[in-house]
């Protein structure tokens, strides 16, 4: 498998926007100039392997991701420990969202917020009832 430094740089630039960092957050957490990350990112650089360690963990990424583009399966096996077809469909997901460009993955986080609000608008109305029920339900036995 080849391993293009250009890609390296863009998956490590890409990331580092997505987690909005700035060049400064990184060379401040990895220890290297802000020059450096950008030669780096440029594909003009090589990151020695302390380095490369370095940013994988501040990226919140294995190495194996930052140098091919690929997640060994091992490590999508953590995404959900419950039933089997849950972590498919969870690696599925996962897998489709980074093929997204940014704003269609900004979309999908605000559909995803929307839904969110709307299982907890249900929830609390459920609770609500369910409240009222037991007060209703407490006066007839008074």
């Amino acid at each position: 498998m080849e391993i293009i430094m250009k890609s390296i740089g863009e998956r490590i630039r890409d990331r580092r926007k997505e987690l909005h960092l700035t060049q400064n957050d990184i060379k401040s957490a990895c220890g290297i100039s802000s020059g450096a990350l950008s030669e780096i990112e440029n594909g003009n650089r090589t990151p020695s392997i302390i380095i490369f360690h370095a940013l994988s963990e501040v990226l919140q990424c294995s190495m194996d991701w930052l140098a091919t583009g690929k997640t060994p399966d091992a490590e999508n096996a953590i995404i959900s420990s419950s039933e089997d077809f849950r972590s498919e469909v969870e690696v599925e997901l996962l897998k489709g969202f980074r093929q997204l460009d940014q704003d269609d993955q900004d979309e999908l986080m605000g559909l995803l917020a929307l839904k969110l609000r709307k299982v907890k608008r249900d929830g609390e109305k459920m609770a609500t009832l369910s409240n009222s029920d037991d007060g209703e339900v407490s006066d007839k036995l008074a």
